[in-house]
């Protein structure tokens, strides 16, 4: 006596109905999880870059401001021909306009907590966010 069985499982409603899409359920979880763990980690002076952290296209973390890119690099950049990062004026540091800044060797020193610095998404995966992480994923798989 034989069986017949047929299997009508398909892939693509199974990864729907799980939320696992590109820029599905679980990876909007994702996002805002990393967005959220790396608050502690941003680096932290006026907080204008800390607050600049947004998710855009449902999925991209972005901090936008215009020292941003410096902050993540965790690199002392300074003008070629004065050999300096800026100047002090009475509104603040300034550069001269117009001047490409080179890098150096030298690091950036952060304030505000010992857990600030360059890289803070990478730092923070490292110190126990990636396993928060999953287990947000799992969560929301199950959801």
């Amino acid at each position: 006596m034989g069986v017949n069985y047929q299997c009508t499982f398909n892939l693509v409603d199974c990864i729907h109905a799980l939320g696992l899409e590109e820029r599905g359920r679980v990876q909007q979880v994702v996002t805002n999880e990393v967005l959220r763990l790396s608050g502690d980690y941003v680096p932290f002076a006026s907080g204008d870059l800390l607050a600049s952290g947004h998710i855009e296209n449902g999925t991209d973390i972005v901090w936008d401001t215009p020292y941003a890119r410096y902050m993540w690099n965790g690199i002392v950049y300074e003008d070629p021909d004065l050999h300096c990062a800026g100047f002090k004026t009475e509104n603040g540091w300034r550069s001269r306009k117009g001047v490409q800044k080179v890098p150096t060797d030298r690091s950036l020193q952060y304030q505000n907590g010992n857990l600030r610095g360059a890289h803070w998404v990478e730092r923070m995966m490292q110190n126990g966010g990636r396993e928060e992480i999953e287990k947000a994923a799992r969560e929301a798989v199950r959801k």
